[in-house]
């Protein structure tokens, strides 16, 4: 276990950046939440939770927990306790609206921390979870919010995860397209990263990089797999899109254009 003494520096992105009006309106299945006022939610919160192998009965903390909408699927469910952690005020603060307007205040609760110093005991949860918050992290902030991760799982329990998007369908595939158009005439921007992604992501993934940070922190032999996204929306021409789409269907080029990564690691 780590102790916890010293003080945490700042964080790589301020907390201030993830104000209200992107949880209202940018952050993913903020269009369903809005509509509903929090009462329900997309449907990729379920999925994460039926995919994770959740079982009622089971105590779960979700890092990174934005509106509370996987902590309160997860009450929902029948877990015996659901903690979110959230270092986001404003999203903290969305998270308690979402779970008083379901009536899950009994077995659920957010809570404002920061993920490198979760305010949990040790192996305390069967369930963590990690879903779009990795490459919100620095590489060292990662490593950190792994160790707790790994910390406040009793032996045996499992943290499930998921980010987007990788670093290789930027930094190599848009790379290698981008010079082929060049050499057609064609002229691509430099960075096809969106305003948010420039501001938020400063650590993107690829299945090496985030095995090896899931090794720093302790765990053995976790399963870090490419999911099934296609993202395609940065591509300036319909030409290159397809080419992304026929990289995705094989299997041996497939992280050249598959969007996203799982992970399903188990403290031994």
């Amino acid at each position: 276990m780590r102790r916890h003494r010293d003080a945490l520096p700042r964080p790589l992105v301020a907390p201030e950046h993830y104000d209200e009006a992107y949880y209202r309106t940018t952050c993913a299945g903020y269009d369903e939440w809005s509509r509903s006022h929090g009462a329900s939610e997309d449907a990729i919160y379920p999925g994460v939770l039926k995919r994770s192998g959740f079982r009622p009965g089971m105590t779960v903390c979700d890092i990174g927990a934005g509106r509370g909408e996987l902590v309160a699927v997860a009450a929902a469910a029948g877990a015996a306790w659901a903690v979110g952690v959230e270092y986001s005020e404003a999203a903290a603060r969305l998270a308690g609206e979402t779970l008083r307007t379901r009536n899950l205040t009994a077995s659920a609760r957010v809570v404002l921390a920061d993920a490198r110093r979760l305010p949990l005991p040790d192996g305390c949860a069967d369930l963590v979870f990690m879903v779009d918050v990795i490459e919100h992290l620095s590489p060292a902030e990662l490593v950190l919010a792994l160790e707790e991760a790994h910390r406040v799982l009793r032996p045996g329990g499992r943290l499930y995860g998921h980010t987007f998007p990788t670093s290789t369908i930027y930094d190599v595939t848009y790379r290698a397209l981008r010079l082929a158009a060049l050499v057609r005439g064609a002229r691509w921007p430099t960075d096809p990263r969106n305003e948010f992604e420039h501001r938020m992501h400063v650590n993107e993934q690829s299945r090496g990089r985030l095995r090896r940070s899931l090794r720093r922190a302790g765990f053995r032999g976790a399963d870090v797999r490419f999911g099934a996204w296609m993202y395609t929306d940065f591509v300036p021409s319909a030409r290159a899109k397809a080419a992304y789409e026929w990289l995705a269907r094989h299997r041996i080029t497939a992280p050249l254009a598959v969007a996203d990564l799982w992970v399903d690691a188990v403290r031994h």
